[in-house]
């Protein structure tokens, strides 16, 4: 694949540019309103328990059909 440095180069350039946009959107909402602060660990506990649980229950590769490969 010829030119892959330019478009990872350029990639990374991008997604630099999208967190920062992300980051400054997600800094003006009030989280207290959204999750009040005593119930963030109960919350971060569940997200991880049930992440665990689902790599338990699937053994596929993640993002493709059976028998699909990526084009």
């Amino acid at each position: 694949m010829s030119g892959w440095k330019t478009l990872l180069f350029n990639g990374g350039i991008g997604l630099v540019a999208i967190l920062a946009q992300l980051t400054e959107h997600l800094m003006r909402v009030d989280w207290q309103m959204i999750l009040p602060s005593d119930s963030v660990p109960l919350v971060v506990l569940v997200i991880g328990v049930a992440n665990i649980i689902l790599r338990h229950l699937t053994t596929e590769r993640a993002g493709w059909r059976k028998g699909r490969a990526p084009s």
